[in-house]
């Protein structure tokens, strides 16, 4: 309504002004035209101004501006009574530090002892599992390269001994490949705790140490599986008590190496022993025809046997240490003391220094 107001407002100002400029080209009396644009465009310009201040628009806009008042003074308000949350847990923070200082005070002199006991436990865990050692290379099931202290270092596992599979000398023994194959699988690219034996090296540099996987050694996984029996035995014997027992999962279930009668002997080191069933070939022979019988002559006299060899005297040594103490250099194959489990070179000279 009031904007209908205002357009005949406008409309009588434009109308009163062109009558007005025509009353002074005409020479009549124009100020009562002016005057009358004049009280028309000031209607127009109240009307306009009142409908402008009821535009929906900037009641929105009012609206708005009222609205963010009022939530700036209820986050003002929310950030005082959080400022008052802060100062009431300050207060609390320093109480509870106040009785903290207090038994720390009180218990200072037991945190001694007990850092001690965490050291204790610390050094024993790791020494028990040895250095640790990333495996880059299986030779075999009883022999690994590993990459120790910055080193490459060939590892060959005490007290084990797996079936050949690299040796020019011998053929491949039955479940070698399978123990290899289970050492690849196992320690490949693996970071493993080394623990060397008694005897550190032997006569060909190779540290001779236990490898541990985890918790447990590697050895005992290969006895369990029957892919390995308890050899190679030098000074260092400490777990063969307990290699005998993950041995003999395998020796009583007759699986792996035990399973081919006379194969793998305990603690021997001698080898395996395998030798594949000979064929027997059947030869036909050929039909004789009959041949006159020759005239029977005295049949000669027999020859007296020979007198059978005294059998030489055999002396048994437990180990090398047992022998050295009667033969201190060892002993040649031809000695009734002479043991090939002794003989680890295979040089026909056991024991020697």
């Amino acid at each position: 309504m009031l904007m209908f107001f205002g357009i005949i407002g406008f409309l009588l100002f434009i109308v009163f002004l062109v009558k007005g400029f025509i009353s002074i080209f005409r020479k009549k009396n124009f100020k009562k035209d002016f005057m009358i644009a004049l009280a028309s465009f000031i209607l127009f310009a109240i009307m306009a101004t009142i409908d402008g201040s009821n535009d929906p628009k900037e009641v929105a806009k009012d609206k708005e501006q009222v609205a963010t008042k009022e939530v700036k003074e209820d986050s003002k308000e929310e950030e005082k009574q959080a400022d008052k949350e802060k100062e009431q847990q300050a207060t609390k923070e320093k109480a509870s530090k106040e009785v903290s200082t207090n038994d720390s005070k009180e218990s200072s002199t037991d945190e001694p002892k007990d850092a001690a006991k965490k050291a204790a436990v610390k050094a024993s865990s790791t020494s028990s599992h040895g250095e640790q050692a990333t495996v880059t290379r299986v030779v075999d099931g009883d022999t690994i390269h590993v990459s120790l202290k910055g080193k490459d270092e060939t590892i060959r596992m005490l007290l084990l001994d797996t079936p050949e599979t690299v040796d020019p000398n011998k053929p491949v023994e039955p479940f070698g490949k399978d123990a290899s194959n289970f050492a690849k699988q196992t320690l490949s690219g693996k970071t493993v705790g080394i623990q060397v034996g008694s005897e550190p090296r032997d006569k060909y540099g190779r540290l001779l140490a236990y490898v541990w996987v985890g918790n447990k050694t590697y050895q005992e996984m290969v006895l369990e599986k029957g892919l390995g029996r308890t050899a190679y035995l030098y000074n260092d014997t400490s777990m063969l008590d307990q290699f005998h027992k993950a041995q003999d999962v395998a020796k009583n279930q007759g699986i792996g190496v035990w399973s081919i009668p006379g194969y793998a002997h305990v603690d021997h080191n001698h080898g395996y022993h395998y030798q594949e069933e000979k064929k027997e070939e059947t030869v036909q022979t050929p039909v004789q025809k009959p041949v006159q019988k020759p005239a029977p002559q005295p049949a000669p006299e027999p020859e007296p046997e020979p007198e059978p060899a005294p059998a030489p005297t055999t002396e048994f040594f437990q180990n090398c240490t047992d022998m050295r103490t009667v033969y201190p250099n060892g002993v040649p194959s031809s000695h009734p003391a002479y043991q090939a489990k002794m003989d680890r070179d295979k040089d026909n000279f056991a024991c020697e220094r």
